[in-house]
């Protein structure tokens, strides 16, 4: 699954055109499309055009999704939900819990969110590209801030009316939610679907999923060329153009921190060289934001979640529509192999992070009677010291239909239990593929059999 390159200018043919926010209540009766895009029309107007260019860019020519999955047995539209954004919502409508409103840094919700979800602000990402619904006023002097955890991913940018975020439910894969800013209003989630018009294009594998991208950028923010799938498997030289990038990570090349016009000019000249650094409380207004960092680490670990998730929905939705034809999923040994970084690109000199997303990241383990977790990281050669994705642990994994999360276990086990495992997974040693076997059948619960100890 190679990275498409796109030139500044690609010839874009819509077949459909993107609203901004297309809003649907979730104790509302699903409507149809049209009422719901009539409503987000009326109260939120077009999308920013230049977002939509982007995201044009990345889904060549906007195409659609071959699986239908407003059907059964997805039913992607309906209210039956189980991502932790619909479930912090019934908390919030029983009153057993509250949101604060943040006045004093005019942060709104998001504080309060971050933490009631148990998202670290240490895992903050900063995003100077205009290619979100507020590309408006999204610039490098005020760039988009995201955070993330295992299952959530949210969106802020200072001065915009609304949080953006992205809910994992282990059925349905993304989930989209806005969080109005307004203190004034009641705290509900609204839920979105124009924003499928991207997530649920080839860039995230054709189904309900999550986006990470690499463009270039004038000195206005504006995309002008880039990668429009990036994940642990790019190479590093592809990675983080239009984001801002912190910490220490040596000559490791890539192309964040480009938002002057001399940080272009300067790319441009030496596009093998090193990747630049910035002093960030020099380019951004630090105090709109929780922390005033982009760490590296995070950086790292969102590009491997978000296309893990990606994969999972994909091999869920494979199995659920096609299992009578089809019911070892296609796209299956694409899992296993990500799942066991086997195609992961090594580190060309060790990195550290500006923050303590690092440590906080480590301590949710589960850990072994050793210590050891899928957490633990390498930082030196390689992202993970043992090179088997913790997304093992999560909802999404776990509620894979039974036969598929079978056949997923029972691959991984031949290949970790091996005596010399054929490419491309020989780059795991003998002592580490032990280790992690050791670590799952200590840490892991409702194993098979034969991965019991």
């Amino acid at each position: 699954m190679r990275d498409m390159q796109h030139s500044p200018t690609p010839d874009i043919t819509p077949t459909r055109q993107c609203s901004s926010r297309s809003i649907v209540e979730p104790s509302a009766p699903v409507s149809t499309r049209r009422e719901r895009v009539g409503r987000a029309l009326a109260t939120a107007g077009l999308c920013s055009s230049i977002a939509w260019l982007a995201c044009c860019l990345e889904t060549t020519a906007c195409a659609a999704d071959p699986f239908p999955y407003r059907q059964a047995p997805i039913n992607y539209f309906s209210e039956e939900l189980a991502d932790p954004i619909s479930e912090l919502q019934q908390q919030l409508d029983l009153g057993k819990i509250r949101l604060d409103y943040d006045t004093e840094h005019q942060t709104g919700y998001l504080p309060a969110l971050l933490k009631s979800l148990g998202i670290s602000p240490n895992s903050q990402m900063l995003v100077f590209a205009k290619n979100s619904v507020n590309a408006r006023i999204i610039s490098p002097q005020n760039p988009r801030a995201l955070y993330f955890n295992d299952t959530v991913y949210v969106g802020f940018v200072p001065g915009a009316p609304f949080l953006e975020i992205s809910s994992v439910d282990p059925h349905k894969g993304a989930v989209f939610f806005t969080l109005s800013q307004k203190s004034d209003r009641p705290v509900r989630f609204a839920r979105e679907d124009s924003c499928l018009l991207c997530h649920a294009s080839s860039q995230a594998l054709s189904v309900p999923g999550h986006l990470v991208r690499s463009f270039l950028t004038d000195a206005d923010g504006n995309p002008t060329r880039g990668h429009s799938r990036i994940t642990h498997e790019t190479p590093f030289a592809q990675r983080w153009g239009g984001f801002y990038v912190t910490g220490d990570f040596g000559d490791l090349p890539h192309q964040g921190n480009l938002s002057t016009a001399a940080d272009l000019i300067g790319y441009e000249r030496n596009r093998e060289g090193p990747g630049r650094t910035v002093d960030l409380p020099r380019r951004i207004d630090a105090k709109k934001y929780p922390v005033a960092h982009s760490d590296v680490v995070a950086l790292l670990v969102h590009e491997h979640q978000t296309h893990g998730h990606n994969l999972l929905t994909r091999v869920n939705y494979e199995y659920q529509f096609r299992k009578d034809e089809e019911p070892v999923p296609s796209s299956l040994e694409d899992l296993v192999r990500y799942l066991l970084f086997a195609q992961e690109p090594p580190l060309e000199n060790p990195v550290l992070g500006s923050t303590g997303y690092e440590t906080w990241f480590t301590k949710l383990g589960p850990h072994d009677k050793q210590g050891r977790s899928l957490r633990q990281f390498d930082l030196e050669t390689r992202l993970f010291k043992y090179r088997l994705s913790y997304l093992i642990y999560t909802a999404a994994f776990e509620q894979l239909p039974e036969p598929v999360r079978l056949q997923i276990f029972r691959r991984l086990w031949d290949i970790l239990s091996a005596d010399n495992p054929a490419a491309p997974f020989d780059k795991l040693s003998a002592p580490e593929r032990r280790a992690i076997r050791e670590i799952v059948a200590e840490t892991r619960s409702n194993l098979p059999d034969f991965w019991k100890p």
